[in-house]
């Protein structure tokens, strides 16, 4: 189905949602504003937030937003009060690229919709069997990332984006009650882009719809959801000789030629989650509050399947630098199949209240079932892993503004069995609530894991291994100081037996301890009309000939804005830049979907220059943009990941039209 096809389907998906659903409004949430501050200012207790999270939930408290709220994953988040608001403002709209909104910082290929890597180091903590697709992340919904809305009034709304070379992106947000106590919601994405090199077009489409179902006393509520991706990659390997671009020998760009003509990868996810909660004790009754509840039980059911597919009809390239015989010199199709069935039970002691934050002392704990299957690439074998993973947490809130947590979970099964996490947070106000100097956050992390299965073992057509790797340990001190729109901290990672990819495409794991420190700044810095946006962060690794990230990178959106037309539109026009220093970063292969340490080429010291205006007229948003017109400049040295070229100079035009009714 084309790309044409899916907007006139969704086209008229939205039309009919719009206008013929009529229903009544939804639930209001009885919070009061102050306890609304407190909700947005929260971090969850079961939830360890890498550094690039922190900074977007910073500046996401920090923005204008109309009525309506959401909380993301699971019922843990609702009960917990993490809600966070949508994003209404114009300070972010031109960024819509999932890799670059709020301010990303990656490493990627030639065109949107491919794979990437974190510039800033951000390893994977997770201590289960791994199950994601981290080199596609940013374009693939994760159950973790399904929003459900808990809005004032119904919401809606349609963005589209058009850009240079047929570029087309479309997103679509529904949400509404269709009858007391249960909404729906539907969130819809695509990314279409033939590219501007030859085999790099990508087709990404992502979607989840949402149900909700909440008694009228709150006793009782469950949520579902259903969730599909399918990402559909040209692979290219990158340009076949750097000199043709680099002396801009050729500016047809679809004509350079490039190291795979005909390779493919294509990523499909799906699945659906369902979890209902029970508070175990009736409602108090109106303006009643019991000091010490029963809390409440939860159960969650996850249901997942992935199939990640390569394809090339010629797999003989010296591109590829295998060693192993190929098991079929005629084609590659290597295709991994997984599968996990997840049982989750969960106590909380949060009950009916909705701020947490009032109740001095709150603990929760629960298990964690999982049943997987895996059949890697020419294997006829399935393997099948079982794990449990018990799990808790608590936390101590003094006078709304001092605010210890804890959480701990460990792992009992097959693969992962022994694998260990425990965290802990400090929040302090410095000063009272409404009077105060900003806010200090301190938080410690270990992590004792197995290597992804990736590394472990792994059977493909050109590349084969098996290794018994010894398990990761991290130890993470992390330090954030926050005042009104600013954050500056720092996090220090210690960590051992650390497994990566090496020169030789081959997993190879680090036994002696290695270390990094990152310090990071950002936020919003307003000078009456105009302003400063910017995240900017310094690395140093202790080991850079296995960490490989730029020692500095950042982003600064120097912007005007001012109301026009007598105040009934906002303007805001500016620059953006994008740097990260020189630096040797990862190479990307496609038959592994996966970066891996290169030691010949040097990439960065360019500086990636925007200009946008955004215009906001009530609740609709327009931006038209100028990317990279550095370009146009004649240094031809603006490369992403070694061999993959960003995108010359282009122009974007993009509208989003918000329906609160």
């Amino acid at each position: 189905m084309g790309t044409r096809t899916y907007s006139i389907v969704f086209s008229f998906i939205f039309i009919f949602l719009r206008f013929a659903v009529t229903f009544a409004q939804s639930d209001t949430l009885a919070i009061v504003n102050d306890s609304l501050t407190v909700i947005q200012d929260t971090l969850p207790v079961d939830s360890l937030k890498n550094e690039q999270a922190l900074i977007t939930d910073t500046a996401l408290t920090h923005i204008d937003s109309t009525r309506v709220w959401y909380f993301r994953g699971t019922i843990d988040s609702l009960k917990s009060g993490t809600l966070h608001s949508i994003d209404t403002s114009t300070l972010y709209f031109h960024q819509f690229d999932p890799l670059f909104r709020y301010n990303g910082l990656y490493s990627t290929l030639s065109n949107i919709g491919l794979a990437h890597t974190n510039l800033v180091f951000s390893p994977t903590l997770s201590v289960d069997y791994y199950f994601q697709n981290p080199d596609f992340s940013k374009y693939i919904y994760e159950n973790n990332q399904v929003k459900y809305y808990k809005q004032f009034m119904p919401y809606t709304e349609v963005s589209y984006y058009i850009g240079s070379k047929k570029e087309q992106d479309f997103k679509l947000v529904f949400t509404r009650k269709l009858f007391k106590g249960f909404s729906i919601g539907i969130n819809f994405a695509i990314n279409h882009s033939p590219g501007y090199y030859k085999n790099s077009k990508t087709d990404d489409n992502r979607a989840f719809f949402t149900g909700q179902y909440y008694t009228k006393n709150k006793r009782y509520g469950v949520i579902a959801n259903y969730l599909h991706n399918k990402l559909v990659m040209q692979e290219n390997g990158g340009l076949a000789n750097d000199t043709i671009f680099q002396e801009n020998l050729e500016t047809d760009r679809m004509i350079i030629a490039v190291n795979l003509d005909k390779a493919q990868n294509t990523v499909v996810q799906s699945g659906f989650f369902v979890e209902q909660y029970f508070n175990l004790l009736k409602p108090a009754g109106e303006n009643k509050h019991r000091k010490i509840d029963a809390g409440s039980i939860s159960y969650a059911f996850h249901y997942q399947r992935n199939q990640m597919i390569y394809e090339d009809p010629t797999p003989i390239n010296d591109f590829y630098q295998f060693s192993n015989i190929p098991l079929d010199s005629t084609r590659s199709f290597d295709s991994t199949y997984q599968l996990r069935i997840r049982n989750r039970f969960r106590w909380s002691s949060i009950g009916y209240h909705d701020d947490p934050a009032s109740q001095v002392f709150y603990v929760y704990l629960g298990a964690t079932y999982d049943y997987y299957e895996q059949t890697l690439p020419y294997d006829s074998v399935k393997n099948i892993f079982r794990q449990t993973k018990p799990f808790g947490g608590i936390a101590l809130n003094i006078a709304k503004i001092f605010r210890l947590k804890a959480y701990a979970e460990y792992v009992m099964g097959n693969y992962n069995n022994g694998d260990l996490k425990i965290s802990g947070r400090l929040n302090q106000v410095l000063g009272s609530r409404k009077k105060n100097i900003g806010r200090l956050n301190l938080g410690v992390d270990f992590v004792s894991r197995t290597p992804s299965w990736f590394y472990t073992e792994y059977n493909s057509n050109l590349y084969r291994w098996k290794n018994n790797f010894k398990k990761e340990n991290y130890f993470i001190l992390f330090g954030e100081y926050l005042f009104k729109q600013l954050s500056l901290g720092a996090r220090f990672y210690t960590f051992g037996n650390y497994v990566f990819l090496n020169d030789s495409l081959r997993p190879q794991q680090h036994t002696n301890t290695a270390t990094l420190l990152q310090i990071y700044f950002s936020g919003t810095i307003p000078i009456r009309k105009f302003g400063i946006n910017t995240r900017l962060v310094y690395q140093s690794p202790g080991q850079p000939e296995i960490l490989r990230v730029p020692q500095f990178s950042g982003v600064m959106n120097l912007y005007f804005r001012s109301p026009v037309f007598k105040a009934a539109a906002t303007l805001q026009t500016g620059f953006q830049l994008y740097y990260f220093s020189l630096f040797k970063a990862n190479a990307y292969m496609p038959e592994l979907r996966a970066f891996y340490i290169q030691n010949e080429k040097k990439i960065g010291n360019y500086v990636y220059a925007d200009a946008y205006v955004t215009l906001k007229i009530k609740t609709a948003r327009i931006f038209f943009k100028l990317a990279n017109f550095g370009s146009y400049f004649g240094i031809y040295k603006y490369y992403l990941a070694p061999d993959y070229p960003a995108r010359d100079a282009r122009f974007y035009l993009g509208v989003s039209w918000g329906f609160f009714n």
